[in-house]
């Protein structure tokens, strides 16, 4: 069984030999594809903890998505690895893909290209964004009278139609342009 120098992994994937399951008898295993430079490494993994079972089904995940029972190992191995790399936080990127309804290496790259900030709330951006514009636009001297007559619950509002935003866990939020 190949392995990468150990680190701590997650991501782990629990697979089970299905014919086995079906009969009674846990025949399976728990792996994580992060322990495992290559893909063929990864997959002869999946051979020896169901004992080369036909048909192979995902019983569990730790720490990541939950794809169903049976996703293309390929495709787990390398979204496990492409999550791993990304420098976004796997909760930002789990919940931008379950928005999408698809979980896809393509949309790491996208959740990564288009990620604006992290931050307590949208409101506190909408504003910081009304007063770089302030300043940015309006004669230095007349940003204080802007500033003090300015609407930033109207811009608040209508700057959210420009971003998509996503509630993480922590009661902060993910805000992405579309």
């Amino acid at each position: 069984m190949e392995q990468v120098q150990q680190q701590e992994t997650k991501h782990g994937v629990y697979f089970a030999n299905l014919e086995a399951y079906n009969q009674g008898r846990m025949i399976g295993g728990w792996l994580y594809p992060l322990d495992y430079e290559t893909l063929e490494g990864f997959l002869e993994a999946i051979k020896q903890v169901t004992r080369n079972a036909d048909e192979v089904a995902v019983h569990d995940y730790d720490d990541f998505v939950d794809m169903g029972e049976y996703p293309c190992h390929k495709e787990l191995y390398k979204l496990i690895h492409a999550v791993n790399d990304s420098y976004l936080d796997n909760e930002i990127l789990f919940k931008y893909m379950a928005n999408q309804h698809n979980y896809s290496i393509d949309l790491i790259d996208e959740a990564e290209n288009s990620h604006v900030t992290t931050c307590d709330n949208f409101r506190d951006f909408a504003y910081e964004m009304a007063d770089l514009d302030i300043e940015t636009n309006v004669n230095k001297d007349a940003q204080q009278f802007v500033i003090n007559n300015f609407d930033y619950e109207s811009y608040e509002r209508d700057l959210k139609h420009s971003y998509y935003v996503i509630d993480l866990d922590n009661y902060d939020v993910a805000i992405f342009s579309h």
